[in-house]
């Protein structure tokens, strides 16, 4: 299970503003793939990378964090969780956000 999450995973950091493909995940073996081939540059931070995520799963979730539905559920993490990480992030929401 946790192989699938990390190839639907990778296939949203590849395309992150969608939609995601698995047209090249034919016998993917995730311990061949290579750090570079998710970044092809290797100049992105993983702030810049998890930055990037988190705000495609909000504008999927029409910036909801918690709830069924919401961003950390998606995310898989606690909304406490999530909005610390947004802070840091620099991630503006709530009333941050107008």
């Amino acid at each position: 299970m946790r192989e699938l999450e990390n190839i639907v995973e990778r296939a949203l950091i590849l395309n992150p503003n969608g939609p995601i493909s698995f047209d090249n995940l034919e016998g993917v073996n995730i311990r061949k793939n290579k750090p570079d081939s998710i970044i092809p540059d290797g100049t992105e931070t993983l702030d810049t990378i998890t930055s990037r995520y988190i705000k495609h799963v909000l504008e999927k979730t029409n910036g909801k964090i918690n709830g069924n539905g919401g961003a950390a559920e998606i995310l898989g993490i606690n909304p406490n969780t999530l909005r610390n990480r947004m802070k840091k992030l620099g991630i503006p929401f709530g009333r941050e956000k107008n």
